[in-house]
């Protein structure tokens, strides 16, 4: 499934949620939830490209060690 395919279903799920639970201002419950939605699975979707394989850490110690600048 296409990325933005996936972000329009989070926002449209996250709206639909809060909407549930909203008792006034039924407008401003759909865009807070369209935007926890989309918060959602942005985190869900950058978690693994957000971490460092144990060897690129390693490498960026010796280089910080050295007083190489990168």
């Amino acid at each position: 499934m296409r990325k933005r395919t996936l972000y329009a279903i989070a926002a449209v799920l996250g709206a639909l949620i809060v909407y549930v639970f909203a008792y006034t201002n039924w407008l401003l419950a759909l865009i807070v939830g369209a935007g926890i939605g989309v918060t959602i699975l942005l985190v869900i979707h950058s978690y693994p490209n957000d971490i460092a394989p144990p060897a690129d850490r390693r490498h960026e110690n010796t280089q910080r060690r050295k007083g190489v600048k990168v």
